[in-house]
């Protein structure tokens, strides 16, 4: 594409959460165009601020090189604005209750190796002295992955939107998108809440649990659905450090962290209550569901056999946040095939910090026409055809997801 075209295309970008911010920072510092980056509210006041904010390296897929990427553009970023992402390597423990967990560990020790990443193979007593809190009784084994740990959402959001404007982004808050028009079976432009149409050459949908909706009004039907996740603050009477490693036990899905000196506890659910996305509040800023106890207890209950000292700790807050996800475990990113111009990139599986960086590049990449950094195979808009219109399936898969591909 020559200067002058890309000079002016204009790009808008709808949602201001962490995955926007990337995309619109991505594509203004390749220079594809005029980028506006709309946002209902304030940047980061959806899904992104109730984020536990971890970020897991891991020699597979999307955990390997484009973690190595985000870390990458979180230190330029940090270096060039003097504002901070609350990034904090403090490694991560891989729980294991049995042989065939430890296995499991063996062979990502040996993958870690491979690409030079010093993961730890751990007996019981050794996996206690890494965290002050765990029972070695509980264990048959662990795994220590040192290039683990967790940042302030909020903080990867202003690095991202600090540095976007000083690249030219045009950021609108409190500009609701209500629908997007369409000539001749290519993207016109996008129509916010006050009636008027603001004319844009591509759109690109990052608007989280309210992209279906969007979507739906041009007959695009997305495989995506919003479930409650839920975590819990819990103030400890033995104050933990700040580089306590988090933790994870896939078999019994949950996870957990250092914060502020107490633990936040984690679950991905089976059966998760999948919610009513028009049914919720308007605005639903910064808002939360309602506690849920009688779904989250079980997982406290099997992380107090890890963590006795759980059952005598207070809890602080109970988050339980709405957040979309997908069939498979993967989001949307790239092209829709039925309208020109029009680009996904949404239903993040709550894994949108950690693939932020690869997201937002791969976007920037599809845009300016080049091979992508990072492969979008596992993303196609279309990949559910005509299941995505089927509400029951849809639901059936997205109550199934969380912990199916956990």
């Amino acid at each position: 594409m020559g200067t002058n075209v890309t000079a002016m295309r204009r790009i808008a970008v709808i949602g201001g959460g962490v995955t926007g911010c990337s995309v619109a920072w991505h594509l203004q510092s390749r220079g594809l165009g005029e980028v506006h980056l709309f946002e209902r509210d304030q940047l980061g006041s959806g899904t992104t601020w109730h984020s536990a904010g971890l970020m897991v390296w891991n020699p597979q897929g999307d955990y390997d090189a484009p973690v190595l990427y985000l870390l990458d553009l979180i230190a330029r970023l940090e270096e060039q604005t003097g504002l901070h992402s609350g990034w904090r390597q403090t490694g991560r423990l891989y729980l294991a209750r049995d042989a065939a967990q430890m296995d499991w560990f063996s062979k990502f020790h040996s993958m870690s190796q491979e690409r030079g990443v010093d993961v730890r193979l751990l007996g019981p007593t050794e996996a206690a002295e890494y965290h002050p809190l765990l029972d070695p009784s509980a264990l048959h084994g662990a795994c220590y992955n040192p290039k683990s740990g967790h940042l302030d959402p909020a903080g990867l959001v202003n690095l991202l939107a600090r540095s976007g404007r000083s690249l030219g982004v045009n950021i609108h808050q409190h500009t609701r998108v209500c629908e997007l028009s369409t000539e001749s079976g290519r993207i016109h432009g996008v129509v916010t809440g006050d009636g008027e149409t603001q004319e844009f050459d591509d759109v690109v949908v990052c608007a989280g649990l309210w992209s279906a909706d969007l979507l739906s009004k041009l007959d695009v039907a997305l495989a995506q659905g919003g479930c409650e996740h839920m975590y819990i603050i819990m103030d400890m009477q033995q104050r933990l450090p700040p580089n306590t490693p988090a933790f994870l036990s896939s078999a019994d899905l949950i996870y957990g962290r250092e914060e502020v000196g107490g633990i936040l506890l984690g679950c991905f659910d089976t059966d998760a209550t999948v919610i009513d996305v028009g049914g919720l509040p308007d605005p639903f800023s910064f808002t939360l569901l309602n506690e849920n106890w009688d779904k989250f207890l079980p997982y406290f209950e099997a992380a107090a056999e890890f963590f006795p000292a759980f059952n005598d700790a207070p809890v602080r807050s109970f988050i339980n946040g709405p957040e979309a996800f997908t069939p498979d475990g993967n989001p949307f990113v790239g092209a829709t095939n039925s309208i020109e111009g029009l680009w996904l990139c949404t239903g993040m599986n709550s894994h949108g910090v950690t693939i932020a960086g690869a997201t937002g590049h791969i976007i920037a990449d599809l845009l300016a026409g080049t091979e992508p950094r990072f492969s979008p195979d596992a993303y196609a808009t279309d990949r559910f055809g005509e299941k995505a219109r089927n509400p029951e399936w849809l639901k059936q898969k997205i109550s199934a997801s969380p912990s199916g591909n956990y």
